[in-house]
């Protein structure tokens, strides 16, 4: 579960003109698990069909619109699929919390760039449907406010005036008429958001009156507020009702108990997937684990759920593909999850143990 973005990556969407990259890496970022530094989005198949499907749970735009967007985060090397892993991932996340400090190269102090917390904010429809500049303000600022070097903690000001400014770059012009004219627009446009004290600001300036309308000092409070790990339980028990019920079946049949965030990672474990009666199977094996832990005593505790989860769902996908390639079954056709039930109904969960060390060696 990832509530950061990656400051390299960022520094690259910025630049793109595709009108909804912005929020298609976010919810990409949302919806990868993070996996011994890794951050992988499950989908067992390569085809960008099955990718953008799962962006289009929470980013309701057009699938053209996902795919150009996605072809794009492929093109800047944002994102990849990963053959071994059968797994989309999100390139190199693992240095965004690294430090520039305990670099042992360049190419390691060069990719040490930090991160920016998402904002609660970026998943509401107000943030999808701004204009693309105003979006990439919103990033950027994020950006600063999480700095430790930036000086805006608590509130932004700038000078459209002064040479080489990053807010011009941000709005991809050399107008400084034009950036006044956006900036004007916007806090106008979402006073809701933003807490204007230009005035004040521009009072205390011992500029030239025409070079003070160039100035400007807000604060927004959408920007204070970072999106935490509670944030993404509660948006990922709203999205995935059907896999919370039968979570929670589970969990209550096997008479075991787990937390909110465990639960939340179960579900996160299989909400990409397509068929009902893997995802099943999938839970039952997890369930069984934990009540062989807590009830039985007979295992030792599962050092990290995500990885664990993980290597199941490749097994169980694994043994899927192989029963359906030796049965000879139209995969798509609604009699293979039939055929499949009763295969495991006739098969010991043991049978999968090895497969699913094999996996999680490989995380």
């Amino acid at each position: 579960m990832a509530t950061k973005m990656y400051n390299s990556h960022l520094s690259k969407i910025l630049l793109c003109n595709e009108y909804y990259i912005l929020d298609t890496y976010i919810n990409l970022v949302n919806i990868s698990c993070e996996v011994n530094d890794k951050y992988l989005i499950q989908t067992f198949s390569d085809t960008r069909s099955d990718l953008i499907n799962l962006v289009r749970k929470t980013l309701k735009v057009s699938y053209k619109t996902i795919f150009n967007c996605v072809e794009k985060l492929i093109k800047l090397n944002v994102l990849d699929y990963d053959n071994t892993l059968n797994c989309w991932t999100l390139k190199d996340m693992e240095n965004m919390t690294k430090s520039k400090a305990d670099a042992l190269d360049f190419d390691s102090s060069y990719s040490a760039t930090g991160y920016t917390n998402i904002r609660k904010f970026f998943f509401t429809d107000e943030f999808t449907f701004m204009k693309a500049r105003e979006k990439r303000i919103l990033i950027y600022m994020s950006q600063l406010s999480d700095s430790k070097k930036s000086g805006f903690h608590d509130g932004f000001s700038m000078n459209l005036l002064k040479p080489n400014s990053s807010w011009l770059n941000i709005l991809k012009t050399k107008s400084k008429y034009y950036a006044k004219y956006t900036i004007m627009k916007m806090l106008s446009s979402y006073s809701n958001l933003f807490n204007d004290n230009s005035d004040v600001f521009r009072e205390k300036s011992y500029s030239p009156k025409n070079n003070k309308n160039f100035k400007f000092s807000f604060d927004c409070k959408v920007i204070k507020d970072r999106a935490n790990e509670d944030t993404y339980i509660e948006l990922v028990l709203e999205t995935n009702p059907k896999e919370y019920e039968l979570v929670m079946d589970k969990i209550r049949f096997a008479e075991i108990t787990l937390s909110k965030k465990l639960i939340m990672h179960l579900i996160r474990a299989i909400a990409n997937l397509k068929e009902w009666s893997l995802k099943e199977r999938i839970i039952q094996l997890i369930v069984n684990k934990y009540r062989a832990i807590q009830v039985h005593k007979s295992r030792e505790n599962i050092k990290s759920l995500p990885a664990y989860a993980a290597a199941v769902v490749k097994s169980v996908v694994g043994e899927y593909k192989l029963f359906i390639n030796n049965k000879k079954i139209n995969i798509k056709s609604y009699e293979a999850e039939e055929h499949f039930n009763y295969y495991i109904n006739n098969v010991s969960f043991g049978n999968l143990t090895q497969n699913i060390n094999e996996n999680l060696a490989l995380l």
